[in-house]
């Protein structure tokens, strides 16, 4: 593991919520008549954003995390899920339990040598004919730019920032990086995107890249 993980617990000292109420992305409610069965894995799942719709409409849920303010709003919000505190970059994944494993909004909070890391060891113990759901920051993402001009960050190659203060990364991707880690999945869906974030600060814009794809049965 490289640097520290983010503190999500300090982002909640002074509200109750930083995403509102939970509601099911889209682009994955599309496409979960693909699934062949209800299991499902969260890795980074907060406050049950994408999790706890999912577990309202029947499926098996657990959901790993490092922030325990988060956990506690997911379960205030939902007793079906199954919780696990600890980082996503540690966790074991069960081998062939998953039916879709996703990590939406999360992964760009590390280094990408800890998220090829992740992403290998759900391609490995994702079920055959599974589904694979993330979201990433991508390269047009306005927040690239200041970081470049932020005393505070060093930009390493592959558009890899390092807070020095925290010792935490923050990582931008191109469609094709992602597009590559999954070269061996069938791709579903990806997306480039603009999307506007009004949950902290002011309203802004961050670009995102979105990705579904099936682990096939060989």
């Amino acid at each position: 593991m490289i640097g520290n993980p983010v503190d999500y617990n300090k982002k909640y000292n002074n509200t109750s919520s930083i995403r509102g109420k939970a509601k099911l992305d889209i682009s994955l409610k599309t496409y979960l008549k693909l699934l062949s069965g209800k299991n499902v894995l969260d890795l980074g799942i907060g406050e049950g954003q994408n999790s706890i719709p999912l577990s309202e409409l029947g499926y098996h849920v657990t959901g790993v995390d490092y922030s325990t303010k988060a956990l506690d709003i997911c379960r205030n919000n939902s007793s079906n899920i199954k919780l696990i505190h600890d980082d996503i970059r540690n966790f074991i994944i069960e081998k062939d339990k998953y039916d879709l494993i996703l990590s939406a909004g999360v992964l760009h909070f590390l280094h990408k040598d800890d998220v090829n890391h992740i992403i290998k060891e759900i391609k490995s113990n994702l079920k055959p004919n599974g589904l694979v759901y993330i979201s990433v920051f991508s390269e047009k993402d306005p927040g690239l730019n200041k970081k470049e001009n932020n005393i505070d960050f060093d930009r390493l190659d592959h558009n890899i920032f390092h807070n020095r203060l925290e010792n935490t990364y923050i990582s931008y991707f191109s469609r094709n990086e992602i597009l590559k880690q999954f070269s061996d999945f069938t791709t579903i869906l990806v997306s480039d995107e603009y999307s506007l974030d009004f949950f902290h600060g002011n309203p802004h814009y961050h670009g995102i890249i979105k990705y579904i794809g099936k682990k096939e049965k060989f």
